[in-house]
């Protein structure tokens, strides 16, 4: 069984602390979340390219991460250019003293998804349990026929501020 794929910024990878539980290595995030995997996206700010694997740097503009792609995965990730916004699910992995990810899943996205994740990062990082916390749906617009509601009438009485009675 897979292990989930927690979705976190970028931020949190790059400050996440090995732990090893059962055997099996963990990592640590900053809101106390145990992960083996995650589901990041990012901006690709730089691209090493190599024999059997593919390593893109990501931004999300709270930190940045390596991801490293493996054959066949490499081949996908040839593909992706600098400044494409990916979407990512991998395995965190400590080298070289720094926390990276080996990619598993690999989809280039458009501007609506990136600025959907940009938002749930936004609500991941002020503690909301959902993005429409932190920006609300806008009202709903009525459909062409649809009848408007009949508005009732109050009645408001008012003072006389210049009579006796003041």
């Amino acid at each position: 069984m897979r292990a989930v794929a927690y979705h976190v910024p970028l931020s949190f990878i790059a400050s996440a602390v090995p732990e090893e539980k059962d055997g099996i290595q963990f990592f640590r995030m900053e809101n106390g979340v145990l992960a083996k995997r995650v589901h990041v996206w990012g901006i690709v700010v730089n691209k090493i390219v190599g024999d059997e694997y593919v390593r893109l740097t990501l931004d999300d503009l709270t930190g940045t991460v390596s991801v490293v792609f493996f054959d066949p995965l490499a081949d996908a990730a040839r593909e992706v250019e600098i400044g494409d916004t990916v979407d990512v699910v991998g395995r965190l992995r400590m080298r070289n003293d720094e926390v990276g990810i080996v990619g598993e899943v690999l989809k280039i996205v458009g501007p609506k998804v990136e600025l959907l994740r940009r938002l749930e990062n936004l609500a991941f990082v002020l503690g909301a349990e959902s993005v429409e916390e932190v920006v609300p749906a806008p009202p709903r617009r009525r459909e062409e026929g649809e009848k408007k509601e009949e508005e009732e009438e109050i009645e408001v009485e008012t003072l006389d501020l210049e009579g006796d009675e003041w």
